[in-house]
């Protein structure tokens, strides 16, 4: 097979786009110093006569486990023995779940020798069902068999980040009982959050290598402090403050103040980044108010209450955009901009995305295009807003139903489809034409939120209940009666192809007014 086929063959594996490492996103220099060298050590001793490893990094949520692997992955990659990098992300599509994660680390494999390109190409021509197959199927001829058959004479090492947003037990077994069966060179790095069914498979392992973050260590206080003094001048270059803001003792407050945790100053620099008066405002946080000694999931709720405490909730427009913009935010099923969060919602008229958006930008990224997706800062933040403020007297008008606001997602996706999808519509007509060809179609031929919606409308339904609201059926009716095989034409030409048969159990126990189930 030619690299030209090899290459249309491997194209065949789904890859999850926006997966790997980043720069940006790695510690400090003269950080995690000790941390780091102990995994170069465990990396080096990688031989292709001993087992494959896998060394887990565990801590709670905020003390920096992504800038480690972030770290991991830059240094492998610059030394040239990263295979593949995967950063599960709950919030993505693609990156919430482990389907994509063996077809991914596959296709990278493949870059790393001839041998094991040509392998992997003819395991998926032999059996093209596997493109799609679970990963238990996956894993042993696109992973296990062509690296025992072409092993490498230097380490292989796979980064896999949050391992707990986006694990199943399919997965865990995969990592406690297939794993050690690949070359001795390989070592697979992981991080997640202390996780019961996760340390369930972990314990007690031969080839797991357990460690964890103790954010209360000295050597965690010291990278905090560097941290922070890093941050702190980011503060005082954008915010115009002077070199010598702020003064060592209120350093030194903000430093006892973190109490080890990285996600805490993260949040608390981005806030002061954007806010008036920051002095007054991180004096504020440093306050013998604001208590420590709490646990890190209390103190992190602290400070996500804090933040939105102060925007103005005397403001109604204000409180009816943030219901809409941050439930559309956190129920969406992959990142949306700006611009097609505003296009998404375009049947309301009064909401300007771009106008509530600002005052909650300390809690999200993605607000320097409005053409970027927009994400919440972490994983916490998106617990705390649609489960825990909820069970807070002092924090309910934060809560958000993800529930709620995933119905409402459904409704409008299907106006978007029913509105947007029309004979002319780039991608759609070939069937009707009795075209023998299905064109080829990218992201980028179509609106952003027309894409979301053809992609993700049936997810959102899905997650509807009985009693489903009569505007949800009524533009379901249209769409399966006008606009379906627009929508199926699209999908094709994309490459996103659903099933239906979810829908038509969906629609049979759910809804008894009259949809033509056969029609789906």
């Amino acid at each position: 097979m030619d690299l030209i086929a090899q290459t249309a063959t491997l194209d065949k594996l789904p890859y999850a786009v926006g997966a790997s490492w980043s720069s940006n996103e790695a510690c400090l220099p003269n950080t995690r110093e000790a941390l780091l060298e102990d995994i170069w050590k465990w990396i080096d001793t990688a031989d292709v006569k001993g087992i494959a490893s896998i060394f887990c990094l565990t801590s709670v949520a905020g003390a920096g486990k992504s800038a480690i692997a972030h770290t991991v992955a830059q240094r492998c990659h610059d030394e040239g023995v990263l295979a593949s990098s995967f950063f599960f992300n709950r919030e993505v599509a693609g990156r919430n779940d482990p389907k994509m994660l063996l077809s991914t680390i596959a296709r990278d494999l493949a870059g790393q020798s001839k041998g094991l390109c040509e392998q992997i190409s003819l395991a998926i021509e032999s059996d093209r069902s596997l493109a799609t197959a679970s990963i238990s199927r996956q894993f042993g001829p696109l992973i296990l068999a062509p690296c025992l058959r072409y092993p490498a004479d230097r380490p292989l090492v796979i980064v896999i980040d949050a391992l707990d947003e986006g694990y199943n037990n399919e997965l865990l077994k995969i990592l406690r009982d297939e794993i050690p069966k690949l070359p001795g060179t390989f070592r697979i790095f992981l991080t997640f959050r202390v996780i019961r069914d996760i340390n369930k498979f972990m314990a007690q392992v031969n080839h797991v290598r357990p460690r964890s973050i103790d954010i209360h260590e000295r050597t965690n206080l010291e990278d905090i402090a560097i941290y922070i003094k890093h941050e702190l001048k980011n503060v005082a270059e954008l915010q115009e403050l002077g070199d010598d803001w702020p003064d060592q003792h209120l350093a030194d407050e903000f430093t006892r103040k973190a109490e080890g945790l990285f996600l805490w100053v993260a949040t608390v620099s981005r806030y002061l980044c954007r806010t008036t008066y920051p002095d007054n405002k991180l004096r504020l946080f440093l306050s013998n108010s604001v208590p420590t000694g709490l646990p890190a999931e209390k103190k992190m709720d602290d400070l996500y209450a804090a933040i939105l405490h102060a925007c103005d909730w005397d403001d109604d427009d204000f409180v009816e955009g943030y219901g809409l913009v941050m439930g559309a935010i956190l129920a969406a099923k992959t990142p949306l901009s700006m611009s097609a969060l505003q296009s998404l919602h375009h049947t309301m008229p009064a909401l300007c995305v771009a106008e509530v958006i600002p005052c909650l930008s300390s809690l999200l990224t993605g607000l320097t295009d409005k053409k970027r997706p927009v994400q919440i800062l972490h994983l916490s933040l998106h617990d705390f807003l649609t489960i825990r403020a909820q069970l807070s007297q002092d924090h309910t008008q934060f809560w958000i139903s993800e529930k709620e606001h995933s119905q409402r997602l459904a409704v409008l996706c299907l106006t978007v489809l029913n509105e947007g999808l029309k004979q002319d519509t780039h991608g759609v007509g070939y069937l009707m034409g009795n075209s023998r060809s299905i064109p080829k179609m990218t992201d980028s031929d179509i609106s952003e939120e027309l894409l979301y919606a053809c992609r993700f409308w049936m997810h959102h339904i899905l997650e509807v209940e009985a009693p489903v609201p009569s505007l949800l059926i009524k533009s379901l009716q249209i769409f399966v009666s006008t606009q379906m095989t627009f929508w199926m034409e699209i999908l094709t030409s994309i490459n996103k192809f659903q099933q239906l048969l979810p829908l038509r159990i969906w629609v049979q126990v759910c809804i008894t007014a009259k949809i033509s189930i056969n029609e789906i």
